[in-house]
């Protein structure tokens, strides 16, 4: 989500708002504290997450989650509140104004799905804040306030949550700092050590992860066995649905967005295959998944159960598609339609299909909703249809025709939807009404949480050792790709398989152990494959001129007076490179016009490189937001030297230092200082 505004300026504070983008520049005569105000004013009318409708709230309504119905909320708490799962006391004033604003314009910026470590980020500094007697205020914060939020993150969260929170405190640091809130000495890092990934195949560590993150196989005979034996709708469905993850490595959001008519038939090359349309995420697009032949039997019985418990459901979400202010009348009370006062037998009726349930009526009539009773004879009460009807139809999805968190999916078309409470143990089901199933569906019949009994338990299905089975959804997923690796699927092939966008994300599935990985090489050195291996030829290597730079195709490179270096968006900019233009220590001579000419080639690669950048920023490629951070900072720095270097009142010979603070520009007999505007920048192409 964007602003839609022309580029303009204001007077009250440096800003603008430019087509598609929400910017805020902030204006060097301004104190950090004006320039804050003038951020905080942008953010309030912005429409990124509907801040210009919510923004004196301390609760915002997010959005749906892929695959869940409760809506995702940013709770602006303090950090003592949410460590007891309280919504207040909220976070103090001024900090609150500041953290709904940052999350707005971090949004806007770099989108992500959920909220949730950013405001756990805003909640730690605005602590650190507290406890450093800084008042909660903004501009208060420097180097060691925010070395004492990573501190407090690492108190109250696990290892791999302050790891995640530690780096959006850097983001939320960098950015105040660009934009002049506050001033930092040094490029501040929040110096959290990524926690160790359990990828030695022969540790008990790595044993122990694999156990972990895998289904036994006591689950997988249990699920089975379910899946043959479910009657009852809430078995078939939850069953049905696991079977499915069991045909492909798919997300559960993913598999909680597969449409009535998911199945596709080969054809041609695919002829006598069976595919699956997968609605995708994290960047994959939705596809077509090709299931294995052993599978495809059991894809089809699922999605046939699935279709089949769901009925009942689909025709109610088809009736409100075409009549979304009309209620649906199941066939045992259609001659109800057009009668005008329903008796509490009526109601009944027409919500569960109970006519004797008339107490139960009266009380969802009056105390649930208060619906205004009539006076019938014989002492009797009774209810107008029409506010029966209103009443009944408010119960839609709030995203109804679509489903929650699939704005591209209607309900009348999905296969995650049943009759409300029909999955409920012990509430009576609405004949007139559908509900949205999510994933907590699913999840919590897998026996994690103590307060229901699981599926696996209600069939009476324990571990080999006689303990509880409990699965999470997303083992399978591991199961699956575990299977492909020990067949010998190729790392590209498992990727597409799994619908993942980026081919390194195999290695968080990666559990075979040193045994499993050893055996095909110790196979085909047994059976002499590698007799007719060629020695390793020597790769002959040609030179490019600097014309030909742009049509190599790099994406992630760093240039130097004599090529490039290239790179991948998953490794940071080198540290050690010959990065000239950012040392505060180089000196340039205005008049060198070899030197000048390298000045204006280098904007030019980093301009097509910051391009490259920015577009795999907005595909969410992993680590390229450091590198816009990296290539934004030099561009503007050489746009800076070029504009002294291009500027008429600097004489010719003149020896420049730039610096990011104010450094002087120094004259030709090294007296009268030149001061350089702060923030003097050329507005960077797009």
């Amino acid at each position: 989500m964007h602003e839609n505004f022309t580029e303009a300026e204001s007077e009250n504070g440096g800003y603008v708002l430019s087509n598609l983008v929400l910017n805020f520049t902030p204006r060097a005569e301004l104190t950090p504290l004006q320039n804050l105000e003038a951020f905080i004013e942008i953010c309030r009318n912005s429409e990124v997450l509907g801040a210009r409708r919510q923004f004196d709230k301390n609760v915002w309504d997010i959005g749906h989650l892929k695959g869940h119905t409760k809506m995702h909320r940013a709770v602006f708490s303090t950090l003592e509140a949410s460590s007891e799962n309280r919504p207040e006391p909220s976070l103090p004033h001024p900090f609150i104004e500041f953290a709904k604003s940052t999350l707005v314009y971090l949004h806007d910026k770099r989108p992500v799905d959920s909220q949730s470590v950013r405001i756990a980020a805003l909640r730690c500094l605005e602590a650190a804040l507290r406890e450093s007697s800084k008042g909660s205020r903004p501009t208060a914060v420097n180097e060691m306030i925010l070395d004492t939020a990573v501190e407090i993150a690492k108190r109250q969260v696990s290892a791999s949550v302050a790891y995640q929170i530690g780096g959006q405190l850097k983001a939320i640091a960098n950015f105040m700092d660009a934009k002049g809130f506050i001033r930092l000495r040094h490029r501040w890092t929040h110096g959290v050590k990524k926690p160790q990934e359990t990828g030695s195949r022969i540790s008990n560590e790595a044993l122990v992860a694999r156990q972990n993150k895998l289904p036994s196989a006591a689950t997988l005979r249990a699920l089975a066995g379910i899946f043959y034996e479910a009657i009852e709708p809430v078995d078939v469905l939850v069953s049905s649905n696991t079977c499915l993850m069991l045909c492909a490595p798919e997300r559960i959001n993913e598999v909680l967005r597969l449409r009535r008519n998911c199945l596709v038939e080969g054809s041609g090359e695919y002829s006598g295959k069976l595919g699956l349309r997968w609605a995708g995420s994290k960047g994959f697009e939705d596809t077509t998944k090709w299931l294995p032949s052993e599978m495809t039997s059991v894809a089809r019985e699922a999605v046939a159960n699935i279709n089949q418990v769901t009925i009942h459901a689909h025709k109610i979400a088809t009736w409100y598609s075409a009549n979304p202010t009309k209620l649906y009348l199941h066939e045992d009370a259609a001659h109800l339609r057009g009668q005008e006062v329903l008796t509490l037998a009526d109601v009944a009726l027409l919500l569960w299909g109970d006519e004797t349930a008339d107490k139960s009526a009266k009380k969802w009539a009056q105390t649930s909703n208060r619906l205004p009773k009539l006076k019938l004879e014989n002492g009797c009460i009774g209810f107008l249809f029409e506010d029966v009807e209103r009443t009944v139809v408010a119960m839609l999805p709030k995203t109804f025709p679509y489903m929650p968190g699939a704005p591209e999916l209607l309900c009348q078309n999905s296969m995650a939807i049943m009759r409300t409470n029909e999955l409920h143990s012990e509430k009576p089901t609405y004949l007139c009404m559908f509900s949205c199933v999510d994933y907590t569906t699913l999840t919590t019949r897998f026996g994690s949480y103590k307060d229901r009994k699981s599926v696996f338990e209600r069939f009476g299905y324990v571990e080999d050792d006689g303990s509880p089975i409990k699965l999470k959804s997303h083992s399978l997923r591991h199961y699956l790709n575990m299977l492909a690796q020990t067949s010998g699927l190729s790392s590209t092939e498992i990727s597409l398989f799994s619908g993942r966008k980026d081919v390194k994300q195999n290695r968080a599935y990666d559990h075979m152990s040193s045994d499993e990985v050893q055996a095909p090489i110790s196979k085909a050195l047994k059976n002499g494959y590698t007799s007719e291996l060629e020695p390793v030829s020597i790769v002959e290597r040609h030179l490019v001129t600097r014309g030909e730079f742009k049509s190599l195709g790099l994406t992630a490179a760093h240039t130097t007076a004599y090529g490039w270096c290239a790179h991948d968006f998953a490794s940071e900019p080198c540290q050690v490179y010959r990065d000239c233009i950012n040392c505060e220590e180089q000196e340039c001579i205005k008049g060198d016009e070899q030197k000048e000419a390298n000045l204006r080639q280098l904007k030019g690669e980093i301009e097509f490189l910051l391009k490259q950048a920015r577009s795999a920023l907005s595909e969410e490629e992993y680590g390229a937001d450091v590198w816009v951070k990296h290539q934004t900072d030099t561009l503007e720095r050489a746009n800076a030297l070029l504009s002294i270097l291009e500027d008429i009142a600097v004489p010719i010979g003149a020896r420049v230092r730039l610096d990011v603070n104010n450094a002087p520009l120094i004259t030709k007999d090294n007296i009268h200082p030149i001061k350089i505007i702060k923030n003097v920048r050329r507005k960077v192409p797009a």
